[in-house]
């Protein structure tokens, strides 16, 4: 039973990464579309997308506008977030704290290239994630059934 349960829990991981990342991507391209038509500055974008239906749920957004309002900048906060949210791999994270650390170090132009880049980038660690997802996943689940099944034998 318990190893039953530690294989759900690893298989449960990697779906957690792909759910984040799929959050984040779907973040980063309603901050460009805002930062496109509506030239939102940094704290009220984050504000405006903390309270919107598609990012309410949001980890990732909910511990930057946390972080903002004990007095950090989006930077720090971005950055901060980026190294601290969970399920996410070690070159998300840099991905993330990079683009947090360039936050409204340009113009529009830049800016829009940058989140661009970044949500190539993330994309590319999701379908990878995916990938992975899919095939350890089940096999992992499965051996760790396999595993709790052997304990049950030996100790019958």
């Amino acid at each position: 039973m318990i190893c039953t349960a530690v294989g759900a829990a690893f298989s449960s991981v990697l779906k957690a990464r792909c759910r984040q990342l799929r959050g984040v991507i779907s973040l980063i391209d309603d901050m460009s579309a805002k930062i496109r038509y509506r030239a939102v500055a940094l704290p009220q974008l984050m504000t405006e997308l903390s309270e919107t239906g598609a990012h309410r749920d949001s980890v990732f957004l909910k511990r930057v506008c946390a972080l903002m309002k004990q007095g950090r900048t989006v930077q720090e906060a971005w950055t901060e977030t980026a190294h601290t949210v969970p399920f996410l791999s070690e070159s998300d994270r840099e991905i993330l704290a990079d683009t947090g650390a360039r936050l409204g170090d340009s113009d529009t132009g830049g800016q829009l290239s940058m989140l661009s880049l970044t949500a190539d980038m993330l994309s590319r660690s999701l379908c990878e994630a995916e990938k992975e997802c899919t095939g350890r996943a089940g096999a992992l689940f499965k051996v760790w059934v396999l595993c709790g099944i052997g304990a049950g034998i030996v100790i019958i």
